[in-house]
């Protein structure tokens, strides 16, 4: 097996702390993990562009880097670099929740669910959205972008 090596776009992502963590221990990070998100396994977007909300609604893309806090607000509890969704998903739950979720069959689901969709198609932002809020509406704006590119 090939050693994981930092691209220069992974490199340039943990060229500044984040959320507490240096540079260097963001490296670290991304090489430990292999460039993959610790929750899903599936390769983070490292593009930029794509880790900035645009002003026409388009949010920061679901599988962006972010830092999450193993034991949210404890800074001592470690780090991982996860998705931005999950990250968002898992900021809304206390640990002890989180910790039993991930050992349900419907937690593995999803993250199955997760990686077919990275894996089959990784731009389609709506599509891994939709696996964790099946039922939600697209704002106004986003709905009116989405309207004027069809």
């Amino acid at each position: 097996m090939a050693e994981f090596c930092l691209t220069p776009a992974k490199d340039q992502w943990a060229s500044k702390p984040r959320q507490g963590a240096s540079p260097a221990y963001l490296r670290q990070l991304l090489i430990k993990q292999e460039g993959l998100c610790a929750l899903s396994d599936v390769p983070l977007l490292f593009d930029v562009s794509e880790g900035t909300p645009q002003a026409n609604g388009r949010g920061v893309h679901p599988l962006y880097p972010a830092v999450d806090h193993i034991d949210p607000g404890n800074p001592s509890g470690g780090y991982q670099i996860i998705c931005y969704a999950l990250n968002d998903l898992k900021g809304h739950l206390p640990l002890s929740c989180f910790e039993e979720l991930r050992a349900t069959p419907a937690w593995k689901n999803l993250m199955l669910a997760w990686k077919h969709q990275a894996e089959t198609d990784r731009s389609d932002r709506e599509a891994l959205m939709r696996l964790l809020r099946p039922n939600a509406r697209a704002n106004k704006r986003r709905r009116k972008h989405l309207v004027g590119t069809t």
